[in-house]
């Protein structure tokens, strides 16, 4: 059986000023503890529980020493546990970390970025000022060099003034595709017509057969994989009007095929190259890495 003692008035006010003093060295603690990783000291103080006064107005407790050891704590921050931390300016768990979000009118998502929901007037937009920036303009002239050195569609020939005409045509195919595919079909068919980086959590083949399937594979405003029907439809149609411009060699069934067949094919090698055009420049020091 355990021993037993009894305090008199003046122990039971001397129990009460021990507990005055834990809950001072407590608050001590907390406001004395720098911010951050720091040992913060901890009380071990056990319960002591105090019976009911006897007749004679004494009271008894557990014959036990009450320990005021201050014991550290090491890498705990104060604050930890009550919902808040102390550490000013300290970044959060990555877990917990908001992925950035995309601006409204952004044609292409880079990877880890959260695409912002968009109507049809969004997708017009896109479109439109898609249109014209400088990765167009280098596809222009990339179009129209190849057409040049192999004299291929449209058949211009291959003299100074031919390149002009191959520039001029491969910024009309450029534009009408542009307008058709995102500002028309894809508002009717209810389709993203945005480009979604994957990203280097996924290996080189993967991400190459997902950038050069895009323009058959899209999703739709809901998220569901469709078959990209608005870029389909619209360089079909882009390839119809170039009758209007080509020359009339270029006129013919066959000729139109190849034309249709030649711009999903360079839709597919842009897709290749925004899928990893960050990378390079990365890897460039032309961009700074997140």
């Amino acid at each position: 059986m355990s021993q037993r003692f009894v305090l008199s008035s003046k122990a039971a006010t001397t129990a009460s000023v021990y507990r005055d003093c834990t809950a001072a060295l407590i608050l001590i603690a907390f406001l004395t503890c720098p911010p951050g990783p720091c040992a913060v000291a901890q009380l071990d103080v056990p319960m002591v529980a105090v019976a009911p006064p006897l007749a004679d107005g004494s009271y008894v407790v557990p014959a036990k020493e009450i320990d005021f050891t201050l014991r550290a704590v090491p890498n705990v921050r104060l604050g930890d546990g009550l919902g808040y931390s102390s550490s000013v300016g300290a970044s959060l768990p990555e877990e917990t970390r908001e992925a950035p979000v995309a601006p409204i009118y952004a044609k292409y998502i880079p990877a880890g970025v959260t695409a912002q929901p968009i109507t049809a007037r969004d997708k017009f937009w896109i479109g439109i000022r898609d249109l014209y920036t400088p990765f167009a303009f280098g596809g222009f002239f990339a179009a129209a060099a190849y057409g040049q050195v192999l004299n291929g569609q449209p058949n211009y020939g291959t003299d100074r003034g031919a390149f002009g005409a191959r520039l001029g045509a491969a910024a009309i195919d450029g534009t009408t595709q542009g307008i058709f595919v995102d500002t028309l079909f894809a508002p009717l068919l209810h389709e993203d017509p945005r480009y979604y980086v994957e990203g280097r959590q996924y290996g080189f083949i993967h991400r190459t057969v997902y950038a050069a399937t895009r323009p058959l594979i899209t999703r739709t405003d809901s998220g569901r994989r469709s078959v990209n029907g608005a870029l389909l439809l619209g360089y079909a149609a882009a390839t119809a009007l170039t009758w209007t411009y080509y020359p009339q060699s270029n006129r013919n069934f066959h000729d139109t095929v190849a034309t249709f067949g030649g711009s999903v094919g360079g839709e597919a090698l842009d897709f290749v190259i925004r899928e990893f055009a960050s990378d390079v420049m990365e890897k460039l020091h032309l961009v700074r890495q997140e």
